[in-house]
């Protein structure tokens, strides 16, 4: 008879969580939602936050507010978004640092796999290898000859660490067999700034930032870090196809996550709404404008990515050697 009632009592919840979420999802949201954005304002976070943002706010009817939270390379943002109510009204954009920050066995606030709810993958980004036009050096294989030449005296700005074109140059020191100094700077745009002005040999950033410098030959283009060439560059080959270089890769991603315990029908229409906004083509074509490729999926097929990222970043970061501590 217990065994009966229990039965019962567990088919009526069932049911009534049933009825119960399409209304759920129906009442979300009501009220404004904070979109953080873990980085200054200006950068590529920024602008993918308030592009999609403003789509969305037009699709809810509720405000969608951009609040930049900058700090410690992502992670005083995030980890607010991380102890924030699971409501819905609080997601927090992330990128590659996410996830190498959880495969680097570093001490972070969070644990990047249990304290979110994955929402979307918005867009991926790849990574372009640029040299100041001061070096000698056209291709990379002729930039590996010069720094076997010269052990030791080629430098590369790393403007955050623990980021994407960070552990691009660890790679490529590491599969190359060279030798080069790292330069760190506060953020990306002072790592930009000693690009151009020759303080440092080279760098590795998102083509976005620099199609215009390479086609007016402020800086020279050598590589990028995807499996194939790029439209926005045709003419710059992938690294790996570099000889000694093959199985060279390191892409970047952005995706928006919420707290863990965000409700699945409120998980589920964030979701929906990114992909939608995605699927507009006034935001498609700045995005793609701006050198991304535009994804957006599921919560679930995020999830799975960010696990898979989290495994590969551990394999990069222990074939490379580096050390994330340091600086």
């Amino acid at each position: 008879m217990d065994r009966l009632r229990k039965s019962v009592i567990v088919l009526l919840a069932g049911v009534i969580a049933l009825i119960a979420a399409p209304a759920f999802s129906q009442a979300y949201p009501s009220k404004l939602i904070r979109f953080i954005v873990p980085f200054p304002p200006g950068g590529a976070f920024d602008v993918i936050a308030r592009t999609t943002g403003q789509k969305i706010s037009e699709s809810i009817g509720q405000p969608v507010v951009v609040e930049n939270r900058a700090g410690a390379s992502g992670q005083i943002g995030t980890e607010l978004a991380a102890r924030a109510t699971p409501d819905g009204y609080t997601i927090v954009i992330v990128s590659t640092p996410f996830t190498i920050g959880q495969a680097s066995g570093r001490q972070i606030p969070y644990d990047a796999l249990k304290d979110f709810t994955a929402i979307s993958l918005l867009v991926l980004q790849p990574n372009v290898l640029l040299v100041n036009r001061a070096v000698p050096a056209g291709s990379v294989a002729e930039l590996i000859a010069l720094a076997k030449a010269q052990p030791g005296k080629l430098t590369y700005a790393v403007g955050s660490v623990g980021s994407a074109p960070h552990l691009a140059g660890e790679l490529l020191k590491s599969m190359a067999g060279i030798d080069a100094v790292r330069v760190f700077y506060n953020g990306a745009a002072p790592a930009q700034r000693a690009l151009l002005a020759g303080e440092v040999t080279m760098l590795f950033d998102s083509p976005a930032t620099w199609i215009g410098q390479v086609k007016a030959g402020k800086v020279r283009a050598l590589g990028v870090t995807t499996k194939t060439r790029l439209p926005q560059l045709p003419d710059v080959p992938a690294i790996s196809e570099t000889p000694g270089l093959a199985g060279y890769f390191v892409d970047s991603f952005f995706g928006v996550v919420a707290p863990a315990g965000t409700p699945k029908p409120i998980a589920g229409r964030l979701s929906d709404e990114f992909a939608r906004a995605l699927k507009a083509p006034d935001v498609h074509e700045r995005l793609t404008q701006q050198g991304f490729t535009v994804v957006g999926s599921s919560g679930e097929e995020f999830a799975a990515f960010l696990r898979a990222q989290v495994a590969n970043w551990k394999k990069v970061i222990e074939l490379s050697g580096v050390k994330l501590n340091e600086r």
